[in-house]
């Protein structure tokens, strides 16, 4: 790993750890930045790490420049844990967050109601809804498209975005000139895929 890259571990022990907090503390500017991308690289393999790192950051921030990544990176932890009422309330907090200042956007507008939908979170349906609604003109890739519309379908048991969003899950390029492989519907997503095919037929 570069020397620019000592806070974008993908993996982690004592050893690591140790280094890491070498040169946070040898860092001058930016540690706040450097504390949160490690946390989000950390969401989703290594989620407890990355929830003490986001506990640090809040305890230590210099402002609150990096608070709705800081956000992300702790729904995306609890999420991986499977506590699901504090990745609700986490998401809450985040859209908030955007919405005070909208310069700071995250992928919670999507991401939020795909999962409230495919985990049939009912209690959230119409706030769910609401977010989706307010936030059509944000979609940029198949993927955001695909959650969008499988969303909706879900939670509206609507055929019409059923087909929609099985349309783009069968997108195979981006649609970007230097980036045609990114935001692509992968494998990951195939139960999803099924209670479309379900609502669709």
């Amino acid at each position: 790993m570069g020397n620019d890259d000592w806070y974008r571990n993908q993996n982690w022990n004592k050893n690591i750890e140790n280094e890491f907090f070498i040169k946070l503390n040898r860092a001058r500017n930016q540690r706040d930045q450097y504390i949160v991308i490690q946390a989000l690289t950390l969401s989703r393999s290594y989620p407890e790490v990355s929830l003490r790192l986001i506990d640090l950051y809040f305890e230590t921030r210099k402002d609150d420049f990096e608070q709705v990544r800081a956000l992300l990176a702790r729904a995306e932890s609890f999420l991986e844990l499977e506590d699901i009422s504090k990745y609700i309330d986490t998401c809450h907090e985040i859209m908030l967050r955007e919405n005070e200042f909208p310069n700071h956007k995250t992928n919670t507008y999507v991401q939020y109601p795909y999962n409230v939908a495919t985990r049939k979170l009912q209690s959230e349906y119409e706030y769910a809804s609401d977010i989706l609604e307010q936030n059509f003109d944000q979609l940029t890739f198949p993927l955001d498209l695909f959650m969008w519309y499988a969303a909706k379908a879900i939670i509206e048991q609507s055929a019409e975005y059923a087909k929609k969003a099985l349309e783009a899950a069968e997108v195979k390029l981006s649609g970007f000139r230097f980036h045609q492989d990114v935001g692509l519907v992968g494998k990951e997503h195939k139960n999803t895929i099924k209670t479309l095919v379900a609502i669709n037929t």
